[in-house]
């Protein structure tokens, strides 16, 4: 009877998480300048932000550059929730001077997602929040 348990806990389980997958949604956001995301410049322009979980396996966003069409993808570091009554979709970047890494993801979901950051210089440091809409 245990065994019965535990595999239909892992049953439900497995369906929650099928159904945040199903209901997760692509950003568009227009970023005014060039930034770093994995790794990768990025050029200034419009982008879709869009998470996927390939294979079951962690979460994992790709973004898209609406004129080259080139992507680049990056895993979280860790979730949080949103402490706000209206969750907004957004990107967050950290900036020195004119060197810019994405730092956060927030699919307007509740949650927000930190992004392993390049390091950067020390002086000027500010963030850039730039405001997402849902794709049609």
């Amino acid at each position: 009877m245990r065994n019965f348990t535990k595999k239909m806990t892992i049953a439900a389980a497995a369906m929650v998480v099928a159904v945040g997958v199903a209901g997760a949604q692509t950003i568009n956001a227009e970023v005014p300048f060039g930034f770093r995301a994995a790794g990768t410049v990025m050029p200034a322009g419009s982008y879709q932000v869009s998470a996927t979980h390939p294979g079951g396996s962690n979460l994992i966003f790709k973004l898209t550059n609406g004129e080259t069409n080139r992507s680049v993808m990056t895993l979280p570091s860790a979730n949080h929730i949103q402490k706000s009554s209206e969750p907004r979709a957004s990107l967050t970047f950290e900036c020195s001077g004119t060197d810019c890494a994405l730092v956060q993801v927030a699919p307007g979901s509740g949650q927000t997602y930190e992004i392993s950051k390049t390091k950067m210089g020390k002086e000027g440091i500010h963030l850039a929040v730039i405001r997402a809409v849902f794709a049609r």
